[in-house]
C-alpha cells in the first residue's frame, strides 16, 4: 500500500510496529554509516514512539558514536520539570542507552523562545543534510508541533515557536510521558515542515486506536493541505508504519 509517494507498512500491533520500524531504521543507519563518516538523525517523543525507541535501542551493529542526534521538537516553558519534556523521553529511552556521538535537544527552559528557535535552527543547518528522520502524527494532524492553522509548506525557516492547539493538548495530557505533570505548556519549539521533509529518509510511526480518526482523514486526502499538515507525506518518498488499531478498515485495520 502507498499514500502518494509514501509506502505504508501495516503491523499487527504497537509492539510489532516498534520492532519493524526499528529494523528498517537500523538498516538505514548501517547502510549510511558504511559509506559516510557520520549520520545526522532526528527523533520524536510521545506515546507513538515508545515501542520504536525501545526496539531501536536494542538493534546491533550501529556505530552510534558517529551519529549526531537531534530532537524534532519540545515544549517551551521555563517552569517545566525536565522529566515532562520530549527531550527527557528520548534521552531515557534511547540516547543514554546507545551513547550517540552528539545529542542536541531544544532548551525547553530557555529564557527566550524565539532566541532558542534561532539557536537550534543554526545547529540543525550546520549538521545538515538530515539523513534519517523519525516522527509520529498527532491527533490534530500535526507533524512535530506544526499544527493546523500554523503551517506554511513553503517557509524557509527550519525551526519556529508554535502554539500547542487544544486537540493536541487533549492527546498529550493523556500521554504516559507527560500525564503526571497535569498540564501541557502553551508553547513549543519545533522543526518546520520543509525542514522535516528535507530528510533523505523519513520514517513515520503511528500506532494505537486514538490515531484512527486522523489517519482516516489523512489517507482520504490525496493532495497535501495545510489544514492537515500530515498530508504532506503524500508528496515525498518515505515509510509510514501503521498498526491494525490506527489504520482505518479500508486499509486493513481492525473493525
Amino acid at each position: 500500500m502507498n499514500y502518494g509517494k509514501t509506502q505504508i507498512v501495516l503491523c499487527a500491533d504497537e509492539f510489532d510496529l516498534g520492532k519493524r520500524a526499528a529494523s528498517a531504521v537500523a538498516a538505514t543507519f548501517r547502510e549510511r554509516l558504511a559509506r559516510q563518516p557520520s549520520v545526522t538523525a532526528v527523533f520524536a517523543a510521545g506515546e507513538s514512539q515508545m515501542t520504536f525507541l525501545d526496539a531501536l535501542a536494542q538493534e546491533q551493529g550501529i556505530a552510534w558514536q558517529r551519529v549526531n542526534c537531534f530532537n524534532i521538537d519540545d515544549f517551551w516553558d521555563p517552569l517545566l520539570p525536565r522529566e515532562y519534556t520530549c527531550g527527557w523521553q528520548t534521552w531515557r529511552q534511547l540516547y543514554e542507552k546507545v551513547k550517540p556521538g552528539r545529542v542536541e535537544l531544544v532548551r525547553y527552559n530557555a529564557p527566550n523562545a524565539e532566541a532558542e528557535a534561532r539557536r537550534f535552527e543554526g545547529l540543525l543547518r550546520e549538521a545538515a543534510p538530515i539523513d534519517i528522520l523519525c516522527q509520529g502524527i498527532g491527533t490534530s494532524g500535526h507533524l512535530a508541533l506544526d499544527e493546523p492553522g500554523q503551517v506554511d509548506f513553503s517557509t524557509r525557516t527550519w525551526v519556529k515557536v508554535a502554539t500547542v492547539e487544544a486537540q493536541s493538548k487533549r492527546q498529550l495530557i493523556e500521554d504516559p510521558n507527560f500525564r503526571a505533570f497535569g498540564r501541557i505548556p502553551e508553547k513549543g519549539i519545533t522543526m518546520t515542515i520543509p525542514a522535516i521533509m528535507s530528510a533523505r529518509n523519513v520514517f513515520t510511526m503511528v500506532p494505537l486506536r486514538l490515531k484512527r480518526p486522523i489517519m482516516t482523514a489523512v489517507l482520504a486526502t490525496p493532495e497535501p493541505t495545510e489544514a492537515i499538515p500530515a498530508t504532506i507525506l503524500s508528496r515525498y518518498p518515505g515509510v509510514l508504519f501503521l498498526d491494525r488499531q490506527s489504520c482505518p478498515p479500508a486499509c486493513g485495520g481492525n473493525p
